[in-house]
């Protein structure tokens, strides 16, 4: 990321010092019509505003979300962010579960967060019950300049959970002092599915069972609402191998003008970026797509990505609202070939990984845990945390 100039008070190294733990929680703006208005400022200056709300049929449900870097001002970032899917493929069954959406809203529930599974500041309540936590963690070196002392930094995450059946999903979004987004899902819970055919489970010696191996597919609906007017604009990014040039990998950009689906190539270190009409933008990092998904029956599912023209009722990929009479159900449906130009562009953006049941998935699942990152790209020009000597 090439980052702005922006010279930071040398007083920085003082307030860096001092502890700051809660979110703030703002009067309603207008932008949050729904959920609360949460705010947190970094002592290096940074600034998260973020409109956070609970969603029964997906959990954490991010709005209007802007991002102040040090120095700079407060810049609009994404409009809406929550889950648009989990599909759960248990490998016995031909068809998967799709775990989300408006269709599947009575069998989910949303489950309280107590100071037992959150150890930072519990909110919005319902019922007198919070139900979103929010933490701070430190943070790997924020900067590092010559042999001056490494700045390290915090992240900002909000959390909430989701059960169904025996499992719960954790979902949340973290927020880095950098100006980073990452988006998590991780799975707990105790195992329900068994099967003796060892082609479909693996066997559990502390059990003496054979718990019944499944395929994730998490999918994350990202609507982007860059700060500069005019729109904004997908590009792929592509750095292929060129040994007729010394083996080196010249970047090429391609622009997506209207919707469309696309995948890893993890030969030309592939990735995309979203931009305004500054140039400035955000990057979605898709290093951690270490898997790939096959699926006879949701073609959008074989792909890491999809792009498509903001609609409102479009949700989730799987078991969309039937309610809406304008409204499609699935994002194949959704994906109509639309010009992106002159709307919000939408990314679905989807990681796979198989839970392989072992001991330690015994008595409750654990290790199962999927993110990735949505990294700043000339949002400023030179790092704006560059001390004054």
């Amino acid at each position: 990321m090439k980052q702005l100039s922006l010279k930071i008070l040398a007083s920085w190294l003082l307030l860096s010092m001092i502890p700051n733990f809660l979110a703030n929680v703002l009067a309603d703006d207008g932008e949050c019509a729904q959920g609360n208005l949460l705010e947190h400022s970094f002592n290096s200056g940074a600034q998260w505003t973020v409109c956070a709300d609970v969603n029964p049929a997906h959990g954490l449900d991010i709005s209007h979300v802007k991002y102040r870097a040090p120095g700079d001002s407060s810049r609009s970032v994404l409009l809406h962010a929550h889950l648009g899917q989990i599909l759960m493929h248990y490998h016995d069954q031909t068809r998967a579960i799709a775990q989300l959406g408006e269709t599947e809203r009575a069998d989910y529930r949303l489950l309280p967060m107590t100071s037992e599974n959150c150890d930072g500041q519990r909110l919005i309540e319902r019922d007198s019950t919070a139900l979103v936590c929010s933490r701070m963690e430190n943070a790997p070196n924020l900067a590092k300049y010559g042999h001056r002392p490494s700045l390290h930094g915090e992240n900002w995450e909000l959390s909430s959970a989701l059960g169904r059946g025996l499992l719960t999903w954790a979902v949340s979004v973290t927020f880095t002092e950098d100006g980073q987004i990452r988006p998590a899902v991780s799975l707990s819970g105790r195992p329900s599915q068994f099967n003796i055919d060892q082609r479909f489970a693996e066997a559990v010696p502390s059990l003496f069972e054979h718990i019944t191996r499944a395929t994730i597919l998490t999918t994350w609906r990202l609507v982007f609402d860059l700060d500069k007017p005019g729109g904004d604009s997908v590009e792929q990014f592509d750095f292929s191998l060129r040994p007729d040039q010394g083996n080196r990998r010249p970047m090429q950009v391609s622009r997506f003008t209207n919707e469309a689906y696309a995948k890893v190539d993890r030969e030309n270190f592939r990735g995309w970026r979203v931009v305004d009409s500054s140039s400035a933008g955000y990057y979605l990092d898709p290093s951690n797509a270490g898997f790939d998904y096959r699926s006879s029956e949701h073609n959008w599912a074989q792909f890491d990505l999809a792009i498509t023209r903001y609609n409102a009722c479009e949700k989730y990929a799987v078991a969309n609202s039937s309610n809406a009479s304008t409204c499609a159900q699935t994002l194949d449906e959704f994906m109509s070939g639309e010009p992106l130009q002159g709307e919000h562009p939408v990314l679905w953006y989807s990681q796979s990984r198989t839970l392989t049941p072992s001991n330690e998935h015994w008595p409750v699942i654990s290790n199962f845990y999927q993110s990735f990152a949505l990294m700043p790209f000339d949002w400023t020009s030179s790092s704006p945390f560059e001390l004054i000597d």
